[in-house]
């Protein structure tokens, strides 16, 4: 863990080391380049926890469970994690293929899948050119600590940014973001990007701005690197 304690709070944030680098850059140049696959693998096979379990570093998958349309769509997943060399090895067992993945940050991708979301848009924001932190620890004035999916750092600015990949959130979620705003002494901007729309949520009550992934990368960064240029334009008036 590294930190970084350039105003009245902390940001701590985890590293990778080499092999973890690589995994994640081959894995998100695939979600890139083929969005059907991933998400085709993500929706029928990944969020299905019949199909697929976690025991800490070991992926379980149900061999047997899976339709012949969806083992291409895992195939691709799965030649991507090899040539990562992140597999520490394979066993196939009674119908299960069971993997040993290399660390726990690469399981935690597989198995939280709401990370994809975090890694695509850090990466986002980190080719744009923003100095950018995903899964930071800030420790404000108050010692308490809260974790924010993305945090993008422009010295006199920050924006945070919550990522969502479920129907699953409410205005509470929001209203986190809001609350830490209001507990640190610099300019911050708050935005919620998502892969599905959330019913009836107050945004512009939190002041807080929405980007909707649609599984096209380029069109999304364009947008994030709009309204965070849009952002700091106002703050010149």
């Amino acid at each position: 863990m590294e930190a970084s304690n350039n105003y009245d709070f902390m940001i701590c944030y985890y590293s990778l080391d080499r092999i973890e680098e690589r995994f994640f850059q081959n894995i998100l140049k695939l979600i890139i380049n083929y969005p059907i696959i991933w998400y085709n693998f993500l929706e029928n096979t990944l969020k299905n926890k019949v199909m697929v379990s976690f025991q800490n570093t070991v992926m379980i998958i149900s061999q047997e469970l899976i339709p012949p349309q969806q083992k291409k769509y895992f195939d691709c997943i799965y030649r991507c994690m090899a040539e990562s060399r992140t597999i520490l090895k394979t066993v196939e067992k009674k119908g299960f293929l069971i993997i040993y993945l290399y660390s726990q940050k690469i399981s935690d991708f597989f198995n939280n899948s709401g990370f994809w979301l975090e890694y695509i848009t850090a990466y986002a924001c980190s080719e744009i050119g923003f100095t950018t932190y995903r899964g930071a620890l800030l420790k404000t004035r108050d010692q308490k600590i809260q974790e924010v999916d993305v945090l993008v750092d422009l010295d006199s600015v920050v924006f945070f940014i919550e990522c969502k990949d479920t129907y699953n959130y409410t205005n509470e979620d929001l209203k986190k973001i809001f609350d830490l705003r209001k507990k640190i002494n610099i300019y911050s901007f708050a935005v919620f990007v998502c892969s599905k729309t959330g019913f009836e949520l107050d945004y512009h009550k939190y002041e807080i701005n929405l980007i909707k992934y649609r599984y096209n990368y380029y069109a999304f960064k364009k947008e994030l690197k709009e309204l965070i240029t849009r952002k700091m334009i106002s703050l010149s008036f």
